[in-house]
């Protein structure tokens, strides 16, 4: 029998059952509007929201039969160790004529090849534990737990405000070891911490950034001005030798070999220095654009406030 057919099958117990139970079962009724809930959202493949309404149907009246909804929405959801647990609650809770018995026995079987155990010790302090963020019991643990197989996160939230995480990785029959130690930091920081969102979040007092780049720049414009200065003086220098007579040649050459360095240097010098008040502008425009001022008036006058 196909799972479709066997929440029809499910749905007609429930329906049906009022009817044996006391006139008015209000529990019933109710239990009855949560399975049907739970056959359609499971038929739209709304798979976690049918989990929900077949779990409550099951609390608010108990029936073996919706242990089997329950455990084929699992399985569908990937939750092979929540399933294996429900079916095996089906079959314990059944007798040997039920319904899809021999269907369960076989899933059962192909299950426990999904799940591995996790033994888990802590420092003996009551801790909850989460597999996955869905609860998994408290500390100290009976036995250890049984996980569906692949990468899990296993959590503690302990006593006194601490708390614990370790990713993990399951493999099928096969039972991990795991010691975990909550340590004393607080519950918030560690759930941060997991989220990848512990950041300092103290507001930083902007900074006046621009005026090193400013410092930079009048550095460059003076010594602009130095090296323009010094390449006047030496072609003043060069032209006058070269309208004296006779001239020598190799001091003429020395000369223009001096002014050509200072002219190069110059343009070098003052490109760096336009190049360093555009970045200091910049620098500038952006702090200045983070003041705002405002200027109201009032019985004594004009009143000036702002951010500066």
């Amino acid at each position: 029998m196909s799972f479709a057919a066997a929440l029809v099958v499910g749905a007609a117990v429930l329906v049906a059952a009022p009817a044996t139970a006391r006139a008015g079962d209000t529990a019933s009724r109710d239990a009855s509007k949560h399975f049907q809930r739970g056959v359609d959202l499971y038929n739209d493949g709304d798979f976690r929201g049918a989990l929900v309404e077949f779990k409550k149907a099951y609390a608010t009246w108990p029936r073996a039969n919706v242990l089997y909804d329950i455990g084929q929405t699992e399985y569908q959801l990937l939750d092979y160790a929540g399933a294996l647990k429900t079916m095996e609650r089906y079959l314990a809770e059944t007798g040997a004529s039920a319904p899809h018995r021999q269907e369960v026995e076989a899933t059962v079987e192909v299950l426990r090849t999904r799940v591995g155990r996790v033994l888990l010790t802590t420092d003996g302090g009551a801790c909850d534990v989460t597999i996955d963020d869905q609860p998994a019991g408290t500390t100290p643990l009976d036995g250890p737990l049984l996980v569906s197989v692949g990468p899990r996160k296993i959590a503690l939230a302990c006593t006194g405000d601490r708390a614990m995480m370790k990713r993990v990785e399951v493999v099928a029959g096969e039972t991990l070891r795991l010691d975990l130690k909550a340590p004393s930091a607080p519950i918030a920081a560690v759930r941060a911490a997991m989220n990848g969102s512990s950041k300092d979040t103290t507001p930083q007092k902007p900074g006046r950034s621009y005026v090193p780049a400013w410092i930079v720049t009048g550095v460059l414009v003076a010594a602009l001005v130095g090296v323009g200065s010094a390449t006047l003086v030496e072609q003043s220098h060069l032209a006058s030798m070269r309208n004296s007579f006779p001239a020598n040649k190799a001091d003429l050459d020395h000369l223009s070999s001096v002014t050509t360095g200072l002219a190069i240097s110059s343009d070098v010098l003052g490109v760096a220095a336009l190049a360093a008040a555009g970045v200091s502008t910049y620098l500038t425009i952006k702090y200045e654009r983070g003041k705002h001022v405002n200027v109201g008036l009032s019985a004594r006058g004009v009143q000036v406030g702002g951010t500066f």
